[in-house]
């Protein structure tokens, strides 16, 4: 098993959910839905090493975007907001200003995302 199969394994250890052997081998992306989750992954090759990507949502819970590297280093990439905070006492520019960010946000996740082929 390799040190991107095993921080996988354990990120998702409480659903017993892992990346077989032949997609690690062959750096296949991919999807695995599992236990409510939707997880999309693809494998690169950086200054800091080979890494997996991997975005993943589940109803119950907020999006993640991580990258494992081979290293055994880990990063959490930008994943959608699911929601606004506004300020205490937000005034309407604060809530406007607030969205704006938001939304700004959202759509460089989204641009990102479609970038990696993940949908």
């Amino acid at each position: 098993m390799t040190t991107i199969q095993r921080a996988f394994a354990e990120y998702f250890r409480n659903w017993s959910i892992t990346l077989p052997n032949d997609v690690v081998q062959h750096h296949e992306p991919g999807e695995i839905r599992s236990h409510g989750w939707r997880i999309q992954y693809q494998f690169g090759i950086g200054e800091d090493g080979e890494f997996l990507d991997f975005y993943a949502s589940h109803r119950m819970t907020n999006d993640r975007h991580v990258r494992l590297y081979e290293s055994g280093h880990t990063e959490d990439l930008p994943a959608y907001h699911d929601m606004i905070v506004y300020p205490a006492g937000a005034t309407a520019d604060q809530e406007r200003a607030a969205r704006e960010a938001y939304e700004r946000h959202n759509r460089d996740v989204a641009r990102e995302l479609k970038r990696k082929g993940f949908g």
